[in-house]
């Protein structure tokens, strides 16, 4: 890429309204919101408790309540903007457009989530292991077992967990650790976005820097 050249877009929300339907009435989460996001760029969203921030990662993720209805926009997704390859974009996806089945294929291979309450997020009655081993075995079946077992280590370490926690489980670890495994998890896939609701508010301020600056 030259001096001054933009990266190939991956993500580009047009648009893009939320309501929420309530017994007092409409009430307008999201208005005409859009923004592009752009390979190997990080976009953060600045806003006062209540002002729409969740509602809009939400919605661009396809993961809104029944209460809330889409009014308005896009949220078109580049697949031809992966890690490695040549040239533009490619044509876009309209994630609003796909049916729940087709969704399946682009969800947390392509765009995952980690929410804003990630740390109650796990399986109470699964170890952490287990659980990154299900999500790659469902998502990546020709992955050996042991590569399924290194990978799992390696997401433990890049969050700041040691791999000897893999074979505990969730109520066996702090708050701040159950919270690094909701990012461990939603990074197993290597999606080409991951957005995150608040997703370091249980973290002291230094490990919130050093997961931050792995994901940058």
């Amino acid at each position: 890429m030259t001096s001054g050249q933009l990266s190939p877009p991956v993500l580009d929300v047009r648009g893009l309204s939320v309501d929420y339907l309530a017994e007092q009435g409409t009430v307008h989460a999201v208005t005409d919101v859009s923004f592009t996001l752009r390979r190997g760029e990080v976009l953060g969203l600045a806003g006062e408790s209540g002002s729409g921030k969740s509602t809009l990662a939400y919605a661009a993720a396809r993961l809104l309540p029944e209460s809330a209805v889409i009014s308005a926009g896009e949220v078109l997704f580049y697949p031809g903007a992966q890690q490695g390859q040549s040239g533009g974009a490619g044509d876009p996806i309209n994630l609003l457009n796909l049916s729940t089945k087709e969704l399946r294929r682009y969800r947390w291979s392509d765009v995952a989530v980690v929410f804003q309450s990630a740390m109650n997020a796990l399986n109470p009655v699964m170890t952490l292991g287990a659980q990154i081993d299900d999500v790659l075995l469902t998502r990546r079946p020709r992955m050996r077992g042991r590569e399924r077992r290194e990978r799992a280590h390696e997401l433990l370490r890049l969050v700041g967990i040691s791999p000897e926690r893999i074979k505990s489980y969730p109520h066996e670890l702090s708050g701040g650790m159950r919270q690094r495994a909701g990012i461990a998890l939603a990074l197993a896939l290597s999606p080409q976005i991951i957005i995150m609701d608040e997703p370091t508010t249980a973290l002291d301020v230094v490990v919130q820097r050093e997961i931050l600056g792995e994901l940058s």
